[in-house]
């Protein structure tokens, strides 16, 4: 069965790289691991070969000494190595997150005229069009929620008008309560 791979924030080529280096850096800690192992184990069986007291009971005596020290500095390069990639993977991530921080909060403070983008080379950038897309949207309904308003405002002005001059004022009263049931179908757009 053939499952498609989705992509939610980061591209392809950086989660296959990501990938590509913990496989090689393992492969590197495996490698090494076994090399000075053998190393330290070939050490220890000459020392014990030519030496002329042997005082080895078994062979875990022999052996477990070059096999901790084998793990050990092995664990220690494999740290550095791990750490190093870890870093790369911080400085390739941390600018564009900042940047979308910063342009989260300015969109949260009320600005939905500036947009959300990020530079091509950069990370999340189906996440930085999403927010675009949002902000955009949110800035049509603002739009329209303030020309209902102005509507409002100049039908409430008219009746105003109409009443102090004594005149009929039911198209006005018509024409306000039009513009209320839609600005009431605006907000209604909005779950809150």
């Amino acid at each position: 069965m053939f499952v498609t791979r989705r992509t939610y924030f980061i591209k392809k080529n950086f989660q296959t790289r990501f990938i590509l280096r913990f496989v090689i850096t393992t492969t590197l800690w495996a490698v090494a691991a076994v090399a000075f192992f053998v190393l330290l184990a070939q050490r220890r069986l000459e020392d014990v070969l030519y030496s002329p007291h042997i005082n080895v009971r078994s062979v875990a005596d022999l052996v477990m000494p070059s096999l901790l020290t084998a793990h050990i500095i092995s664990l220690i390069l494999f740290s550095l190595l791990l750490l190093f990639a870890v870093r790369g993977l911080w400085k390739r991530l941390s600018p564009p997150l900042y940047s979308l921080k910063k342009d989260i909060i300015r969109l949260s403070s009320g600005d939905l005229v500036s947009g959300i983008a990020l530079s091509e080379e950069d990370e999340f950038q189906d996440l930085a069009s999403d927010l675009d897309r949002m902000r955009s949207g949110l800035r049509e309904r603002f739009i329209r929620l303030k020309e209902r308003q102005k509507a409002l405002t100049d039908a409430a002005r008219d009746l105003e008008k109409a009443v102090i001059a004594s005149k009929d004022a039911a198209a006005e009263i018509k024409r306000l309560k039009d513009g209320i049931a839609r600005m009431k179908e605006e907000l209604n757009d909005f779950s809150l």
